[in-house]
């Protein structure tokens, strides 16, 4: 459903109303509200500076603490994603075969970008924030991946009050994580500052969409129907 730019505006003042949030300037691609109704994730930035780094980072983070690192090589691929954002589900689906394929290579390095975008898209407001925070936490005990998978999985519908923390936590388990300090960072949103700093950098860098993926700093499309050809043939042309 197209929008005009009056429209995106006006639902990013709302945003920034409610929030006393930043304005952040869109490209000038973006000037679909009907995305975010059919789940691609909208920016918006915190108060919190994108130069303030959180002072816990969770294990991983890459060294600007603004993603985690999932696997190391000479060609980066970087990916945003938001838990309920149903485009970036299917992204997530979409792009897991050819990203194991990749890192089992030893070609990319693979740098995951948990936003929160979408936070005001389920009621009440924040699951986005639980959501990534959680994830967080997976990725301090080394399952990152894992729990995205379980996450995108169970995504719940927009506008509802997405998963609950208990389910957050069991989402957990069945990613294969067992450690007590596990459930005891979900509860206490351990990581919830630093998942805003990641969405504030992510708006620093003129990432207004979620999903977005990028090879070497270079937006590819991943919307087709062929999204992991689309990503197999970008990290081919950037090895050279």
């Amino acid at each position: 459903m197209q929008a005009t730019d009056a429209l995106v505006r006006e639902m990013v003042w709302k945003r920034h109303r409610r929030r006393r949030t930043l304005l952040v300037s869109l490209v000038a691609a973006v000037v679909l509200v009907g995305a975010a109704l059919v789940g691609v994730g909208l920016v918006r930035a915190s108060n919190t500076a994108p130069d303030k780094v959180p002072s816990l980072v969770p294990a991983g983070a890459t060294d600007d603490k603004a993603g985690l690192l999932a696997s190391t090589g000479r060609v980066r691929v970087d990916l945003y994603l938001d838990f309920l954002c149903p485009e970036c589900r299917k992204t997530e689906q979409a792009l897991a075969g050819e990203l194991g394929t990749l890192k089992a290579s030893g070609d990319v390095s693979v740098v995951y970008h948990p936003v929160t975008f979408l936070d005001n898209r389920s009621s009440p407001e924040g699951y986005s924030t639980r959501a990534a925070s959680a994830a967080a936490c997976a990725a301090e005990q080394g399952r990152f991946e894992e729990y995205a998978t379980v996450l995108f999985d169970r995504q719940p519908a927009e506008r509802g009050p997405g998963l609950s923390e208990d389910q957050l936590i069991a989402a957990g388990h069945d990613a294969g994580i067992t450690a007590a300090a596990y459930e005891e960072c979900v509860r206490a949103g351990t990581y919830t500052p630093w998942v805003q700093y990641v969405s504030d950098v992510a708006a620093s860098r003129k990432v207004a969409l979620t999903p977005t993926v990028m090879v070497n700093g270079k937006r590819i499309e991943v919307a087709g129907a062929d999204a992991a050809a689309a990503l197999t043939r970008a990290v081919t042309a950037a090895r050279g």
